[in-house]
């Protein structure tokens, strides 16, 4: 993979309890600081083809970032079971590398961590985008039906669509069978069980995102949400900009042009 400064870079950030953080490095040296963040279950690389796009658009410097538990991380503590556990890890990691990003990208579970982290490191030019991100009002109804019904949490296991084989032929994650992802999930080898269960868990704990929402809104932070709008996972807030596609469009062969086209109708010349 490459970008307008030649291929993409990793390193490898060490952070508290001698734990590493891993960071690919996509775009101009001299671009905007931007801190992207992938879904649960998944990886850096899945993206990677979207965020060169948006680097070479609008000239960002993306720091791509594996979450804990996931890829080539650290973890969470053993007994860390919230969304807050691993924020923070990834808080830390941003201050390790010595930025003061301006743009946060978060996909799914990704984005309400960008959503933790842009009210961590609020800043007057910060500007969040989050792709069919697991936060708001819809989302917490979604969440409480299921608590209250737990058979439901097999069905959402099916729409978030854990079937990576489907992404490798362009296909959509949808197309998974329940039993078969639920299969995948547990035999995933980049992803250990107790580790997905504690990422699992935390994202299923987080019931109030709403309040997050608000609370970016009160200190003037305005998230840019693309959502694609044949998701059935994460329900779509108010004032969305819809795109063609399930939870997964953002990985498809045409991903890249369908972000470009929604962000270039909310910023048609440039980032603010």
């Amino acid at each position: 993979m490459t970008d307008a400064a030649g291929p993409a870079s990793s390193l490898t950030v060490p952070v508290s309890r001698g734990r590493r953080m891993h960071v690919t490095l996509v775009g101009p040296v001299d671009g905007r600081p931007t801190v992207a963040l992938h879904g649960l279950g998944g990886r850096t690389e899945q993206n990677l083809p979207a965020l060169t796009a948006l680097s070479q658009r609008y000239g960002l410097r993306i720091y791509a970032i594996d979450l804990p538990n996931h890829g080539r991380s650290g973890t969470v503590g053993l007994l860390h079971f919230r969304v807050r556990h691993f924020s923070a890890l990834i808080t830390e990691t941003v201050r390790a590398l010595g930025i003061e990003p301006t743009v946060l990208v978060g996909h799914s579970f990704g984005g309400q961590l960008a959503a933790l982290m842009a009210a961590d490191l609020a800043g007057a030019e910060l500007q969040p985008i989050f792709i069919n991100p697991a936060l708001g009002a819809p989302w917490d109804s979604k969440l409480r039906r299921c608590w209250r019904q737990p058979w439901r949490f097999l069905r959402l296991v099916q729409e978030l669509g854990y079937d990576d084989s489907n992404v490798d032929r362009n296909e959509l994650y949808h197309a998974g069978r329940l039993l078969q992802s639920i299969l995948d999930m547990l035999l995933d080898r980049e992803l250990r069980p107790y580790r997905r269960l504690q990422a699992t868990l935390a994202l299923l704990l987080s019931c109030r995102t709403a309040a997050i929402l608000d609370d970016l809104n009160l200190r003037g932070i305005r998230p840019v949400i693309v959502q694609g709008m044949l998701d059935r996972s994460t329900p779509a807030n108010d004032g969305v900009h819809l795109v063609d596609g399930f939870h997964s469009w953002l990985h498809e062969a045409d991903g890249p042009r369908a972000l470009l086209a929604a962000l270039d109708r909310v910023f048609p010349g440039k980032l603010p």
